[in-house]
């Protein structure tokens, strides 16, 4: 059984929106990290260096990420029990509706 037309326009456009609203959740994830990172700043660099994306890889897939961007970072995730973690509890924070608008992009 072959696809129609509108099956495969209907394909594409859900495929070209999927990048566009994975970068809308990193550009979210990002916007709540950085004020509620929990640490004291000193030079403020952690806190600013703070980022999220969107990659493609191989075969299509996209990964959707929050990340630090100082070398230290992976410190202020692991040490002192999590302390002052914010990776984490970011992404637990949005995960839900995060999923629910990835699946709600595909329902029609």
């Amino acid at each position: 059984m072959a696809f129609g037309d509108e099956t495969r326009a209907w394909l594409a456009h859900k495929k070209a929106m999927l990048p566009l609203l994975l970068w809308n959740w990193a550009q979210k994830l990002e916007g709540y990290a950085k004020p509620h990172a929990p640490w004291t700043d000193r030079t403020g660099h952690a806190r600013q260096s703070l980022h999220g994306g969107v990659e493609q890889r191989q075969e299509g897939t996209l990964v959707l990420y929050l990340s630090h961007g100082v070398e230290y970072g992976i410190y202020l995730e692991l040490a002192n029990g999590g302390k002052y973690a914010i990776l984490g509890p970011t992404v637990d924070a949005h995960i839900n509706r995060i999923r629910a608008t990835v699946k709600e992009l595909w329902e029609d």
